[in-house]
This record gives C-alpha cells, sequence and structure tokens, in this order.
C-alpha cells in the first residue's frame, strides 16, 4: 500500500514540474518583429523632365500588397506615387527647375511597413537659353549638343565706336562671313587687318574684354546678332537682374560684305535687320562667347 502512495505522489510531483516547466517557457516567448521594410530611393536626373516621367521604385521586402503613399514632399506637388508598384513619376514638371529646386525631397510609407523611406532626386544643371553662366547670358544653344552655345554679355563694352581702326590701313578690310559660329575668326580676321590700337575699334575692344574671367570674346558675325535679337526680352531681363543693362537699338557686328566695298554689317535690333554702312561711323559693342 506504502508503494503504491510513493508512485502516486512521484507521478503527482513529475505532472505538477512538468505543468511549471511549461508554463515558464510560455512566460518567455514573445512576439515576432515587424522586419518588412522600404527602402530609401536617390537619383539624379536632368532638370525640366517631362510630366509623366518615370524616376525610379520604392523597393520594399514586404510579402503581398503593399499599398504606398507620399506624406509629404518638397516642394508641393512635384511628385506622384502608384500605391501598387511604388513607382515615382514627374507630377508637375515646372517644379523640376534647377534655377529653382536643385533638389526635390519626399517621404513614403506603406501599409505593409513599418518605417518610412526618403526620396531625394537631385537635379542636374542643363543649358538653357536666357541662364546667366558662362560670363553672361545664353542666347544660343547648338541643337545637337546642348553642351555648346553662345552666351552675350551683360553690358555693352561701348555705347560709340568706329568698326574701323582710324589710323589703320588705308586699304579695305577684308569680306567676313555673316554665318552663325564665324564672329570669332572675324574678329580676328578684322584685327591682323585693322592691327594698332585695340581700343579704338570695335573688333578689338571685343576681344579685350575679360567679363566672369574669360579671355575668348569676340564681335558677333550678324546671324550671332540676330539670335541675341531674337532673344533680346530674355537678354534684357537677365542682364538688368545680374547688374548689367539691355541691349541697344544697334550693334555693330564683325561682318563685312566684301573686300571691294567699304560697307560694313550694323544690325538694327528695333528693325531685326543688317544694313551695309560706313566704318566711320560710331555704334555700339557687345561681345560674345562660345562654350562648351
Amino acid at each position: 500500500m506504502k508503494n503504491i502512495f510513493k508512485i502516486k505522489t512521484a507521478i503527482t510531483f513529475a505532472i505538477i514540474v512538468t505543468l511549471f516547466n511549461c508554463s515558464s517557457d510560455d512566460d518567455t516567448l514573445t512576439e515576432p518583429q515587424n522586419t518588412m521594410t522600404i527602402s530609401n530611393f536617390e537619383a539624379s536626373i536632368n532638370e525640366n523632365p517631362l510630366a509623366g516621367q518615370s524616376i525610379g521604385t520604392i523597393e520594399s521586402n514586404a510579402i503581398g500588397t503593399a499599398s504606398f503613399s507620399l506624406t509629404s514632399q518638397m516642394p508641393a506637388g512635384a511628385l506622384e506615387i502608384d500605391a501598387a508598384t511604388g513607382e515615382i513619376t514627374v507630377l508637375d514638371a515646372s517644379l523640376f527647375d534647377f534655377e529653382t529646386n536643385s533638389t526635390v525631397t519626399a517621404i513614403v510609407s506603406s501599409t505593409t511597413t513599418a518605417n518610412t523611406a526618403t526620396v531625394t532626386i537631385n537635379l542636374e544643371n542643363i543649358n538653357e537659353i536666357g541662364d546667366y553662366n558662362h560670363g553672361g547670358v545664353i542666347f544660343w544653344i547648338d541643337p545637337t549638343d546642348d553642351s555648346k552655345g553662345l552666351v552675350c554679355a551683360i553690358s555693352d563694352q561701348t555705347s560709340g565706336v568706329r568698326w574701323d581702326n582710324p589710323t589703320g590701313p588705308a586699304t579695305t578690310a577684308p569680306g567676313t562671313s555673316i554665318n552663325l559660329g564665324t564672329g570669332l575668326s572675324n574678329t580676328n580676321t578684322i584685327i591682323a587687318h585693322e592691327g594698332g590700337d585695340q581700343t579704338t575699334y570695335a573688333a578689338g575692344i571685343a576681344k579685350a574684354f575679360n567679363g566672369g574671367g574669360f579671355t575668348d570674346w569676340f564681335l558677333p558675325s550678324v546671324d550671332e546678332v540676330a539670335e541675341m535679337n531674337t532673344n533680346k526680352t530674355i537678354i534684357n531681363t537677365v542682364s538688368s537682374n545680374n547688374g548689367g543693362t539691355i541691349l541697344p537699338d544697334q550693334l555693330w557686328t564683325s561682318s563685312k560684305i566684301d573686300s571691294t566695298n567699304e560697307s560694313v554689317y550694323l544690325y538694327n535690333l528695333v528693325l531685326d535687320s543688317p544694313n551695309g554702312v560706313l566704318p566711320i561711323n560710331s555704334r555700339s559693342v557687345r561681345a560674345v562667347r562660345a562654350f562648351e
């Protein structure tokens, strides 16, 4: 009888210990941590993208269908996000202007993750008509390569100087081109012929200008001044905003009709046309340079 009691007691004790151990194990269990996350996103794009242009996609390790949303952005209204895929696209293209906002940022959240993601979009500056850069105001950009173009100075280098050297050679200067892209070679041709004190005639004054620390300025050709006149309004605005002056009504060009004709081209910006005049007249000079 005693043995039976001892066995029952031992069994009861074992059951109690087992229950106690199980209870202790349950007390140490913790809830699984939420490790589902979305990743920060950073990209660089050219300024002035098209509305709807895709920039990239927010990455997530969440299982199942996520629902993405923009909780904030700067500037407001610049971006939108696809709730199902996390794709980020341009909403308002006008806000992607490097000169106004060099960086666009946003915060993205997701219904399936605990964290938020930071979006950073760095804008790359590209050359635009009216930019104050490369020593002056951009008025022409090469249509085949937007890294190349022409700028004009923000002020006239003189409001009254002859086209030719008053003490120069008696022979007539050679003819020079009216074409876009020939102003520099025209200027060099004129200086080679006229010589003497370069501060006494148009090409020499343009060549001597060193605005923006550049020393490759020249007297523009007819077609180059025509491009300036096409963008006269923005040139005047940008020049004035940066301490310069508006374009005059008339500008000397580096274009000469031919070696047998003494007349040279003076550009009338009011009438938007070049006119042949004698080089002894005194008119304004606005230097130009090329960049690339």
